[in-house]
C-alpha cells in the first residue's frame, strides 16, 4: 500500500508539511482539514509530484525516490488522482474521449474501452465526442473518474472531489464512489473538509492542521468523540437541522506560524502555559493518536455532547 513516513515538504525554504506519517489501508482513508492545512501538498507528494525534503513516500516496500523508470510507470498506473475542478482538470481543446484515451494508448480497442469506462461511471458513451464545456459539473467529475480508472488503478487520491458540485450532484458522485469501491476493490485517500463524506467512505481518518497530523484513528471515533480541540471545532462547525448555529473553528488566520508550543494554541479554548511552551507529540488516547496535552479533557467533553 501507499505510505508517507515522517515526510516534511517545503516550498523553497518554507516547510509546509511537517514530519507526517500516513498509511493507506484497504477501504477509504480520510485526510481532513481546512484550506491551507497542507492536505493537497501531501497528496502531491504521495503521487510523486513533489519530493520531500526529509522522510519517504513508499509504495509497497519501495521508496518512490529509488524506483527505476519501469517501477515508476507501474506506480503511476496503480495510484491515480481525481482532481477537484473538472473544468481545470480536463483539457478544453480535447474531447472527453480523447482525454480518456491518453491512458489507453498502449491498449487494444480504445474505442470500446472508452465506452465501457463512461458507462461504468454513469455517463452516456455518446458524450465521448463532447468537449468539457459542453458537460455539466457532475458529468465532468464523472469523466475525470473514468479517466483515472482507464489504467485500472488500485488506489485513487481524491482531492475535494465534490466541493465544486451542488448537493444533489454530490450525493450521486458519492454513490458512484461507493459502487466503484465495491465493484473494483478500490482504496481511496479522500482529501476533504466535508465530514459527511469521510463518515460514509472512510474507515480511518487523519486530521491535519498547519501541516501537521493532530489526530488520527477510526473515522467514527474521531467524528463522534474527537480528542483534539481542532477536530472538535471542525465537527461543531457542521450545521445540523434543528440544532444550534454552527460554531466557528477559530480566528480567520488558518494556520499561524508558531515557533514554539502547539501550533493550534492561538485558537484553542483549552490552551495553557504548557501548550505555549511545549509542542505536543502524537500519543495514544482512547483508541486514536492525538497531539494534544489536554486530549483526555477534550474527549470527556465530546462524550458529554451529542454527536454530529
Amino acid at each position: 500500500m501507499l505510505e508517507a513516513r515522517g515526510v516534511t515538504i517545503a516550498y523553497g525554504k518554507t516547510p509546509v508539511v511537517h514530519d507526517v506519517t500516513l498509511t493507506m489501508e484497504p477501504g477509504g482513508v480520510g485526510l481532513i482539514g481546512e484550506s491551507g492545512s497542507g492536505k493537497t501538498t501531501l497528496a502531491r507528494a504521495l503521487l510523486g509530484l513533489l519530493t520531500p525534503v526529509s522522510g519517504a513516500i513508499a509504495y509497497g516496500s519501495r521508496d518512490l525516490a529509488a524506483m527505476d523508470r519501469a517501477e515508476r510507470a507501474r506506480f503511476r498506473d496503480a495510484v491515480q488522482p481525481v482532481f477537484q475542478d473538472g473544468s481545470e482538470a480536463l483539457d478544453p481543446r480535447m474531447r472527453i474521449g480523447q482525454s480518456i484515451a491518453e491512458g489507453l494508448r498502449a491498449r487494444t480497442e480504445p474505442g470500446k474501452q472508452i465506452a465501457d469506462l463512461l458507462t461504468s461511471v454513469g455517463l452516456d458513451p455518446a458524450l465521448a465526442d463532447r468537449r468539457p464545456h459542453q458537460l455539466s459539473g457532475g458529468q465532468r467529475q464523472r469523466a475525470i473518474i473514468a479517466r483515472a480508472l482507464a489504467v485500472r488503478p488500485g488506489t485513487l487520491i481524491l482531492d475535494e472531489p465534490t466541493s465544486a458540485l451542488d448537493v444533489t450532484v454530490q450525493a450521486r458522485i458519492l454513490e458512484l464512489l461507493e459502487h466503484l469501491a465495491d465493484e473494483r476493490g478500490l482504496s481511496y485517500l479522500l482529501i476533504t473538509h466535508n465530514l459527511a463524506l469521510v463518515h460514509r467512505l472512510c474507515r480511518t481518518s487523519y486530521v491535519m492542521f498547519a501541516g501537521r497530523i493532530v489526530e488520527s484513528g477510526p473515522s467514527r471515533t474521531l467524528l463522534t468523540r474527537p480528542a483534539h480541540p481542532y477536530t472538535a471545532a471542525l465537527r461543531d462547525a457542521v450545521p445540523r437541522i434543528g440544532g444550534p448555529p454552527p460554531r466557528a473553528t477559530g480566528r480567520a488566520e488558518a494556520a499561524p506560524r508558531i515557533s514554539t508550543g502547539c501550533p493550534y494554541q492561538r485558537r484553542c479554548p483549552l490552551a495553557v502555559d504548557r501548550c505555549r511552551a511545549e509542542r505536543p507529540e502524537l500519543r495514544e488516547v482512547a483508541g486514536r493518536m492525538v497531539a494534544c496535552h489536554r486530549a483526555e479533557e477534550t474527549t470527556q467533553v465530546s462524550e458529554d455532547q451529542p454527536s454530529a
